[in-house]
């Protein structure tokens, strides 16, 4: 029986929203993003649409090869069925061929921080993408709402498996575990 697999990356890169949501919640990871394709990606999250403006932000498609290699990060693997697989499949590349309807939910952010849920339609900040699209297709059970996911949080959730914990560039030269 063939194993599928679902990748959930976390980091801290150094920008200064990152910095700033460090700061403020002293996590160890700010970012989260999702991958189907392998541990060396491509990932998809909600972030910057360019790298030197924090906005506009969005459904972007972020590669590890080009990602700067001293970024922290926990890689973790996750194990679903196949109809599961299939079901975040389709709606991550529903989602992404759809990607310009989407937008940073920066206001959620703030909201999440004091522990309010915000939910607004078509809007998404990085981790509450990745706990919804997990939590829609009935990968894994969370332990909160996803309006109210930290990227720290998936650390907790039972269910991942980290392979990687160290630097970015790591994740292409490290044998995972």
């Amino acid at each position: 029986m063939k194993a599928y697999r679902v990748y959930i990356l976390l980091t801290r890169s150094g920008t200064c929203f990152s910095r700033l949501i460090h700061l403020a919640t002293q996590d160890s990871y700010t970012h989260a993003s999702i991958g189907l394709d392998g541990p060396s990606g491509p990932f998809y999250s909600f972030a910057r649409k360019y790298e030197h403006l924090a906005l506009p932000a969005g459904l972007v498609m972020e590669q590890v090869t080009l990602c700067r290699r001293t970024v922290p990060c926990c890689l973790y693997e996750l194990n679903v069925s196949q109809e599961t697989y299939i079901a975040l499949r389709r709606r991550l590349q529903d989602m992404y061929t759809q990607r310009e309807e989407y937008s940073y939910n920066l206001l959620g952010t703030l909201a999440c921080y004091f522990n309010l849920p915000l939910q607004r339609r078509r809007h998404f900040f990085c981790s509450q993408f990745v706990a919804a699209l997990l939590e829609d297709c009935g990968a894994v059970d969370l332990p909160k709402p996803p309006t109210l996911l930290r990227p720290a949080d998936f650390c907790q959730v039972a269910d991942l498996r980290p392979i990687h914990r160290g630097f970015l560039g790591g994740i292409l030269t490290a044998s995972l575990v």
